[in-house]
């Protein structure tokens, strides 16, 4: 019997994007999953527009709203195999509110499909599932994080596939993981145990999965290209932020991982960010395609 699957989608004001990531869900050739929808009391019509998709398709079981808070169960009508849960109430921000799903979730393994992003195909969740269980079935031992290759989309006309690092690279997500969140599903006890740490504002999961890989759980790559990540319309520039939370990450776990840090700035990522600033905004995409790397 396939496992339960815990899909989990935060969103906030993108009634542009919600649907579309939530019928890449609904069209999964996996059948036994659980839909976890997470919204922050959105203004823009994201809730209304999240509960008429699920009133189309789904029936309700559970319905409970308090305040500005809504929540509501409902199982799909053409599989009852595949439930709904939703909860629109305001969150202390994206790690809050991943964290909210987490308590939700029954599946035995999580996935994060937030808002904008979705999965690569209608195979992509049974693909990955299937080459987990001949990994198993060839007597591989039980993995904690499952993750698989990405699709990256630049525009309508640019795209390209980031390779997640392979089994067995030796220290491969030590100081920072290397493959996409979107991209992965996680051991859900494992995510109840740890969960994310609301003090970082965009590191949170680096902060994860470096916290779990430290601790021994082990990782496992496929081949599969599992999502399709969109930074359309993300300029790639440069984030003080984003700095100081890597740093505060790797100097749990070496020393000098500072200097290693400073290092890569100053020599890859600002030449990196600027040159890409320099190139004309109708070349710019395609030189991501073309120069960028194809490797996480």
């Amino acid at each position: 019997m396939q496992p339960k699957l815990s899909i989990i989608t935060v969103v906030y004001n993108d009634a542009a994007h919600i649907i579309e990531t939530m019928d890449s869900v609904i069209h999964q050739t996996y059948s036994h999953i659980e839909y976890i929808l997470i919204d922050g009391a959105s203004s823009d019509g994201t809730t209304k527009r999240i509960e008429s998709k699920i009133l189309s398709l789904a029936s309700i079981t559970h319905r409970r709203e308090s305040g500005d808070s809504l929540y509501l169960e409902a199982r799909l009508d053409s599989n009852p195999n595949f439930s709904f849960k939703f909860l629109s109430e305001r969150d202390g921000g994206i790690y809050d509110a991943m964290n909210k799903g987490i308590e939700l979730a029954t599946g035995e393994w999580c996935n994060f499909m937030n808002c904008g992003d979705r999965f690569f195909s209608p195979q992509s969740v049974s693909e990955l599932f299937s080459a987990y269980e001949a990994h198993l079935a060839l007597g591989g031992e039980a993995i904690a994080v499952l993750y698989g290759d990405t699709q990256i989309i630049y525009d309508a006309q640019h795209s390209k596939i980031l390779h997640a690092a392979p089994n067995g690279r030796k220290n491969a997500h030590k100081y920072h993981h290397h493959f996409i969140h979107q991209s992965a599903f996680i051991n859900t006890a494992v995510m109840k145990c740890y969960k994310y740490d609301t003090r970082f504002k965009i590191a949170g999961d680096t902060d994860f999965f470096t916290k779990v890989y430290n601790d021994g759980f082990r990782f496992w790559h496929s081949a599969v290209v599992v999502s399709a990540f969109n930074v359309e319309g993300v300029s790639g520039s440069l984030s003080w932020r984003m700095f100081r939370e890597d740093l505060q990450i790797g100097m749990r776990y070496h020393r000098l991982f500072p200097l290693y840090h400073i290092l890569r700035y100053v020599f890859w990522i600002i030449p990196r960010v600027l040159v890409r600033s320099a190139i004309p905004a109708r070349f710019r995409n395609q030189a991501r395609v073309l120069l960028g790397k194809k490797q996480h």
